[in-house]
């Protein structure tokens, strides 16, 4: 029975520890919240406060709080420590002890236990104190729609070929991503926004993102009948020229929402916004985004194959760089992941226009996303440097040598 009682302090003392620390931290950020409400309150008569992303900055750490006070690893070694205590109790209970020591062993192993139960307890009641009084702020609306998108983002990557080039694996990862992308547009798609009354709440919003909000958010919820169409192109457009950090993410939506119209001038112009999306686009690998309170996350994104084509129509018009071609040849294709013969045979005319140290830059990109996406062997035995003829072979003592 001897080790019951030093684990009953063990877990006692880490009980109030956890709890000391999340209790301190959820007080400090009421704290801010309380704070935060009145720098934002209009009523206050006072000119515009804090920038939105040091605003939106701030919300993140409230609401990171309790996660940030780390009582789930005490309470993890918590619960372990009582099964210990349980099973040990259970052991010393075999041994036939008088009643008295079996009622002490039985007190102290359900003591550890509960002290546990009621540190969860207390701990789950606390956190959902603080995630209420988060929801509360005027800003979380924005937080979310911040999330969403970056979430939409992270869920989108380049493909990348499968770790075993089996057709099952290469469809199962497939399958994988296109819910994971599925599930966070939807989450996307739910997210609400009163824009009316977030901007009128003393902050500093950046320069056209309100515009851009004002756009994005009909395209998101499939509000969009001839007038708000229109609306929407003049606010996204404000945005793509006004904002420049987030230009990525407004030219996206521009050109997904031109293309929602099937007429000439929309195609070209959803192409082009297309092309000058992918241009500034700064892609980074899915596992080492990092999430920012305001970044320039692309959550909507063109996907008809006639916009993609015309824009890498376009690139190849303009002489865009290899790395471009290639960014917009892969956006093409997975928009076309049934068939995939008319961008392969795009890419290998591209592959034969482009200079040699950059058509090997361009199909170190291509190549390996096309394979991810289901290129066959045929289609990939295509994608290949073409044979470059030397200046000796073209001379006369070349042709000699060569017969």
């Amino acid at each position: 029975m001897s080790p019951l009682p030093a684990l009953l302090v063990t877990v006692t003392l880490l009980g109030g520890y956890a709890a000391a620390r999340l209790h301190a931290a959820v007080r400090e950020a009421e704290r801010e919240l309380r704070a935060a409400d009145r720098r934002l309150d209009p009523s206050s008569g006072l000119g515009p406060g804090r920038g939105l992303d040091d605003e939106l900055h701030s919300l993140a750490e409230v609401a990171a709080a309790e996660r940030d006070s780390r009582w789930r690893w005490s309470a993890a070694v918590m619960v372990v420590l009582s099964l210990v205590a349980v099973v040990g109790g259970v052991w010393a209970l075999t041994d036939e002890p008088s009643s008295l020591d079996a009622f002490s062993i039985t007190a102290l192993a359900l003591a550890t236990v509960l002290v546990t139960v009621l540190l969860v307890l207390d701990a789950e009641r606390t956190a959902a104190t603080l995630a209420a009084a988060v929801r509360r702020s005027p800003l979380q609306d924005i937080r979310l729609l911040e999330d969403s998108l970056a979430a939409v983002d992270r869920a989108d990557p380049e493909p990348r070929p499968a770790p075993v080039s089996l057709a099952y694996f290469r469809s199962r990862a497939r399958r994988r991503a296109a819910a994971r992308r599925a599930a966070a547009a939807e989450r996307l798609r739910r997210t609400e926004v009163d824009l009316p009354t977030v901007a009128a709440q003393r902050v500093r919003f950046p320069e056209g993102y309100v515009d851009g909000l004002r756009g994005l958010l009909p395209l998101v919820g499939g509000r969009l009948d001839d007038s708000a169409w229109e609306a929407a192109l003049a606010d996204l457009g404000r945005a793509a020229e006004l904002d420049e950090p987030r230009r990525t993410r407004w030219l996206s939506t521009l050109a997904a929402c031109a293309e929602l119209r099937d007429d000439p001038p929309a195609r070209e112009s959803a192409a082009r916004w297309a092309l000058e999306a992918a241009a500034t686009e700064r892609v980074h690998p899915a596992l080492s985004r990092r999430r920012v309170p305001l970044g320039d996350s692309v959550g909507v994104r063109p996907v008809r194959p006639e916009t993609w084509e015309g824009a890498l129509r376009r690139a190849r018009t303009v002489g865009a760089p290899s790395w471009l071609l290639a960014r917009v040849t892969v956006r093409r294709a997975r928009t076309m992941a049934a068939d995939l013969e008319p961008p392969v045979a795009a890419a290998v005319e591209i592959v034969h226009e482009l200079p040699p140290p950059a058509a090997d830059s361009y199909l170190a990109t291509v190549r390996p996303a096309l394979e991810a996406l289901g290129a066959s062997s045929d289609q990939m035995a295509r994608l290949v440097p073409p044979r470059r003829t030397s200046s000796a072979d073209q001379s006369p003592e070349g042709s000699r040598v060569a017969g």
